[in-house]
Formats: C-alpha cells, structure tokens, sequence
C-alpha cells in the first residue's frame, strides 16, 4: 500500500463503506453521487490490493480483510477528530447531532421522559435513539460506534471502555397481595418452591441480573423454578399481580409499581448478589463535548430519580408477626 496517495477524505469513504457494506448507501452517508463512491471503492481497492466487498447470494459482503481495517479505520478517524477538534465550551444550545443509548426498559422508565424534557429545553438540536442492551453483544457495539452509552449490570468490561458507577440495586421479591403461599417468614424453601417470572432480553434467554442470582443461589445450593420468561422486565408486576407466579425485581422498580399494582414486596431470604448498575462509553468518545454533556444529565437525573423511586414508598419487610413498614 503506498500511503502517500491516501487522503482523508478517502479514509472516510473506506469507513463508510466498511459501516454500510453498501456502494449506494455509503454514497447516501457520505452525500456523495453513487459513482463517485464507486470510484473512491476502486482506488481503496488497488491501495488495499483486496476487493473489500463482494457481492453474494446474500448481497454485499465485507471480506476478511475488510473486517480487519474497519477497526484501524475507526480509530485512525477518531485521531484525526481529536486532532482538529473545535475546544470552543460546548454549547448544549447550538449543539447538533445524535446519540444512541443501550439501556434496559426499567431504566428507561426513570430516564427517558426527564432526559427528553431536558434536551427540548436545552439542546433541541440533539435527537437521542434508544435500544436495549444486548449483554453479549453490548461491548462490541460501544467499540464499533453502534452506539454511544450503555446503562446497566456490567459484571466485566472490556478493555477500551470507561464506566461511572451510578448507584447499587437491591432486590426484593414481588408476590401478589394476598398470595396463597408467600407472605410473612418466607423462607428459602418457600422461595425456590415458587414458580417465577424471569426476565431475558431478545437477545439473551437471561438478563445480567437474573444470571447472577441464579449464580447465588447455586452457590447455596438451590435453583429457582423458571414458569415464564418475558422479554420485556416492566410486562412483570403486571402477570405478578394477576397470578400466583412471583418474580425478583430492583427494589426501586418494584416499588414504583407497588404504587399502582396490588403486589407487595418481600425480603429475599438469602443474600443476593450486589447489583451495580453503571454508565459505559468507549475511550473514543470521552473528550466529545456533545457526548461529555450526556453523560453528566443522564448520570444526575438517574441518580436522582433512582433516590426518589427507593424513597416513595415504604418497603413491607416480612416478619413471622406479620408485615412492617422500612420507612
């Protein structure tokens, strides 16, 4: 490859073409004519000496060595931003662009309406797109660009990413009021014996959280009777509520919808693992004002609403007398 003929506007047509694995909409990406990125392809090309994409049954594919680059070329990128960044002070007023965040339903339910309010009144400039985590995959999407944040259980991290504790999850169990079975002096027996509510994402048949319980109880030598999985965690107090079926929830959560659901919450009767719940971001994206900015709301207002959600409503702590009130 003989450097000296490459240049910077090139080096964005590979990474658009590399994102894309498509002429046409790498063109459309880039703002350019459909040839003119063919042509820019044939020179990546003869410079790569490999055909980069190639067209199969299943359309466009990257080559191997396409693969390769796609991570040199993010990162080459990503220098050349730093180099020639404007270091004016963000203004969230005049800021334009868009950020992805991976994060579960449950924390979407104590961020998203206050971090919209917040961005119409202060960057109206700034569209936010929300998805949720894919646990095996969610690393892997903060290192490719497909997204800028991620909130929630990561146990592990992997190297090139930097995280902010936001704050610790408790758990409870959540039975309907009046349950058949569960009440005061639930005991471990009682617990395992019941048949649960679990969550998993549509990407994973477990989430983080009911992993690492699982996890605890094996360690004591116990395993949960799984009767349902849903894909989504807020659909749980709602079939909780209407069945005899109990789930484990963040406290916080649990209590947010024991205000408006007959279900109680009960203390575990083990000791459940220590649930962390942390921002995450990629090194490439730390010094980027618009990303910089996120970062701060969205850590105050989770902190925040996590502080209120813990504090509206009174834990029922079960006792062989009967329920108390934790105020």
């Amino acid at each position: 490859m003989e450097n000296k003929h490459i240049d910077l506007h090139l080096l964005t047509c590979l990474e658009a073409l590399l994102a894309e694995g498509s002429v046409t909409r790498a063109a459309q990406k880039m703002g350019m004519s459909q040839p003119g990125m063919s042509n820019a392809l044939a020179r990546l090309r003869q410079l790569t000496s490999d055909a980069l994409l190639v067209r199969t049954s299943q359309g466009m594919q990257l080559t191997p060595r396409a693969h390769e680059l796609a991570v040199s070329v993010r990162k080459g990128l990503s220098a050349m931003e730093e180099i020639f960044a404007d270091r004016r002070p963000f203004d969230p007023a005049q800021a334009q662009g868009a950020v992805t965040i991976a994060a579960a339903d449950s924390v979407g339910v104590m961020l998203v309406p206050r971090l919209m309010q917040l961005i119409g009144e202060c960057a109206p400039g700034v569209t936010v797109d929300m998805r949720l985590p894919d646990p095996a995959h969610v690393h892997e999407w903060l290192r490719d660009g497909e997204c800028d944040l991620a909130v929630g259980y990561f146990p592990h991290l992997a190297d090139g990413l930097r995280s902010t504790s936001l704050f610790s999850q408790s758990l409870s169990c959540v039975v309907k009021n009046g349950h058949p079975q569960l009440g005061p002096g639930m005991t471990l027996q009682d617990y395992v014996a019941a048949r649960h509510v679990v969550f998993g994402s549509p990407f994973a048949l477990m989430s983080t959280m009911e992993a690492s319980l699982d996890e605890a109880l094996a360690r004591i030598g116990q395993r949960r009777q799984q009767a349902m999985r849903v894909s989504s965690v807020l659909l749980t107090p709602y079939v909780v509520a209407q069945t005899a079926l109990v789930a484990t929830l963040p406290t916080w959560l649990a209590r947010h919808y024991a205000q408006m659901l007959p279900i109680q919450l009960l203390p575990l009767p083990f000791e459940p693992p220590d649930i962390d719940s942390r921002m995450v971001w990629h090194e490439r994206s730390h010094q980027v004002g618009l990303h910089q900015w996120i970062r701060e709301q969205m850590r105050r207002l989770l902190e925040e609403s996590h502080a209120l959600a813990v504090s509206e409503v009174p834990l029922l702590v079960a006792t062989r007398r009967g329920m108390a009130h934790v105020e």
